[in-house]
């Protein structure tokens, strides 16, 4: 959403890129894209529909009585779906949704990306975001950079509303003593902002 009567001070951020801030982007992300019903029940469907599969395959086979194929119906909706449910929820739970298998990511992207860890530069400016460190420079335009998400500790700049779009982040550490309402305001201008 660029806006040409917007006309802002560019703001600089010196941070040295750790693993927790690509791993807040990368929750973030993940956070913020909506995903439909059935794949968050993904687990539970699947095993529901396997089992619904073999009891009625084993019905029309003869393998099972036609009084036990109804009480066996019964026990599935009423015993093994309710058990699959909690147990989905118990280990969404326990694993703490994706951030772990998050985590393993951003440890790998770290260790091959030894670069990450140098010392940044980032301004931020009307035209979009210049990243410099001692292994080069870059600068993406916003239209490479439609959405925004602000978290707790850093602005997460998305390519897309898409799982798997690329992932831009920010820390809000690396702001100087204004904090981040400059970088705020221009983000607003020029990306919509998702929660």
């Amino acid at each position: 959403m660029p806006s040409e009567n917007v006309t802002a001070h560019p703001v600089q951020l010196r941070y040295v890129l750790t693993s927790d801030d690509l791993l807040d982007g990368f929750v973030a992300q993940n956070r913020s894209i909506a995903r439909p019903w059935y794949l968050r029940w993904l687990s539970a469907l699947l095993t529901v529909g396997l089992l619904a599969v073999v009891f009625v395959f084993s019905a029309m086979a003869g393998n099972v009585a036609p009084g036990t194929a109804v009480v066996g119906g019964v026990v599935l909706f009423v015993v093994v779906v309710p058990v699959v449910v909690g147990f989905s929820l118990l280990l969404r739970r326990i694993f703490g949704g994706s951030r772990w298998i998050y985590r393993l990511h951003v440890r790998q992207i770290m260790r091959g990306n030894p670069a990450l860890s140098q010392p940044m530069q980032t301004t931020v400016t009307d035209t979009g975001v210049h990243l410099s460190s001692a292994a080069g420079q870059s600068t993406t335009s916003w239209v490479q950079h439609p959405l925004h998400v602000e978290t707790d500790r850093s602005f997460v700049l998305l390519a897309s509303e898409r799982r798997g779009g690329a992932v831009l982040v920010l820390p809000k550490r690396g702001l100087d003593a204004a904090g981040p309402a400059p970088l705020r305001s221009l983000l607003s201008a020029y990306s919509r902002r998702i929660s």
